[in-house]
């Protein structure tokens, strides 16, 4: 019994064997096909990158410099008589907002810039000059190209440089301190700056490709006052920068001179409104039937300030509502925010279907404009922007001796992630920010005056309250570059004083 049930068994035993020998020995086929493959294709791609190799054949006059520098070059290697182009590798730079209030954070995008065409000669040589494109700082490549191929290339490395002026002023004077060649890498995106060895503010340069403009104000005794600038990617300066894996780059100090007296940019007031980086927010595009036009007497103001609106093509005799569009609610709360209306007024249509309608700018958030709707019977028929600017509402009292408390109040703020809150320092010392979106644009706060005799300045500067990548962290900082490079809606800086008195 055992033997007749063994056959069978040592039967398919050795069919087992046989099918996994076929089975090894296809497996092993295919294995040798694929290296074989893999080896073709090695093989290949390293004839590729022997064969797209770049040589090293551009001589510079210098390896680095600043922006429009004059740059000798010769190159060599070339076909003869040929067309040739010299080309840079130049970085834009902007900042990603999504949804309107959402800033995600800064993007940067490579593309391949023509500094100079012309033409190899006999000898397989070409030699010129080009200047240093303006642009973001650091280390770049240039390539020389030939029948659209790059032949070969060259690093030069662009340093930072800055200029402050003026150099001297009563308290109160506004210091500007002009940048160009600013980084755009995460290690040289961010510089910081102090004030006396305080912490001031953020500069960057980001929508501007490395060019930027910081602006603070002369505060202080009258005698030297020290301003610093450190990259700092972490929202700080990075002090022993010698130490660091940068110790070649700019790290640039200034002296500013207060004088006696004081300058009247000391007086309370709300500076005109910048440039928002990039061209700002895209607003919806707004809606009119046929034949509807609507205008505003003025496309922003501060609140109670008076505005006309004026429509035509609207139905005639009919009583039209002027919807205002608003944001409600808070991102700390939990509770969550969106968008809520209300009725601004009812205004009748002429015979013609016209409006002439003056009303006052609503007690309301700042930053982004409101959207106002002109609805018949729940149709829309028209639609315009209004956006509201900040103002200086209260600032009581403007003198009296130390531990005074002033109270302050501010209107227009805003409720975005680039436009909620502002950023406080008190002599250019940051000292903390207010947010305005729970409270609906309204700022109350107040502020010890502290300090000598004398006047003592408290500045509201615009930041980023919120960003979702954070390589670098620019949040909850004033942004020093406000006039030129702060994403979103273009938001003013606030200048006040107060006068410390015996």
């Amino acid at each position: 019994m055992k033997r007749a049930i063994q056959k069978p068994w040592l039967a398919i035993l050795a069919l087992i064997a046989s099918l996994s020998l076929a089975a090894c020995s296809e497996q092993e086929e295919q294995a040798a096909a694929e290296k074989q493959h893999a080896t073709s294709e090695a093989a290949s791609e390293k004839k590729e990158t022997v064969e797209e190799k770049l040589l090293n054949n551009i001589t510079l006059s210098a390896q680095r410099g600043f922006v429009r520098d004059e740059v000798t070059f010769n190159v060599t290697d070339l076909k003869e008589n040929e067309p040739v182009k010299l080309v840079w590798n130049a970085i834009d730079g902007e900042y990603i907002i999504e949804d309107l209030y959402a800033v995600i954070g800064p993007e940067f995008t490579e593309k391949e810039m023509t500094l100079l065409e012309g033409k190899a000669g006999a000898d397989g040589q070409w030699s010129g000059k080009f200047n240093v494109p303006e642009g973001f700082g650091g280390d770049f490549t240039l390539w020389v190209k030939q029948g659209g191929k790059k032949i070969g290339q060259v690093g030069y490395t662009v340093d930072s440089s800055f200029n402050m002026e003026p150099k001297s002023g009563p308290v109160g004077t506004e210091i500007t301190i002009k940048m160009e060649g600013l980084g755009w890498s995460t290690y040289m995106r961010n510089w910081q700056l102090t004030y006396d060895n305080k912490y001031t503010g953020l500069v960057t340069g980001i929508a501007t490709n490395g060019t930027a403009e910081a602006k603070i104000r002369a505060a202080g005794t009258v005698g030297d006052h020290a301003i610093r600038l450190r990259t700092g990617y972490l929202g700080m300066q990075y002090i022993n920068y010698l130490q660091s894996p940068y110790p070649d780059k700019p790290a640039p100090d200034f002296m500013f001179t207060i004088t006696e007296g004081f300058a009247p940019t000391i007086a309370n007031h709300v500076e005109k409104t910048p440039v928002a980086a990039s061209g700002g927010v895209v607003m919806p595009e707004l809606k009119q039937k046929q034949g509807v036009k609507v205008e505003l007497s003025v496309k922003e103001g501060i609140v109670d300030a008076p505005v006309t609106l004026t429509s035509s093509g609207l139905p005639k005799d009919t009583d039209i509502e002027l919807v205002w569009n608003t944001m409600k609610g808070s991102r700390v709360s939990g509770k969550g925010f969106g968008e809520e209306v209300s009725t601004l007024a009812k205004v009748k249509t002429d015979k013609e279907g016209n409006i002439n309608y003056t009303f006052k700018v609503p007690d309301d958030l700042g930053g982004i404009p409101h959207r106002i709707d002109l609805v018949d019977d729940g149709e829309v028929y028209g639609q315009t922007y209004l956006r509201i600017l900040p103002s200086i509402v209260d600032f009581t009292p403007k003198s009296g001796p130390v531990g005074t408390k002033i109270a302050i109040t501010i209107k227009g703020g805003g409720w975005t992630e680039f436009d909620n809150a502002y950023y406080l320092t008190y002599d250019n010392a940051y000292t903390g920010y207010l947010c305005a979106f729970n409270s609906q644009g309204n700022l109350t706060f107040d502020v010890i005056a502290t300090g000598e005799v004398g006047h003592h300045l408290i500045d509201l500067y615009p930041g980023i309250y919120k960003q979702q990548e954070k390589d670098t962290d620019m949040t909850l900082i004033p942004q020093l570059t406000y006039s030129t490079d702060h994403p979103g809606s273009a938001m003013p800086a606030i200048r006040l004083a107060f006068e410390v008195t015996n």
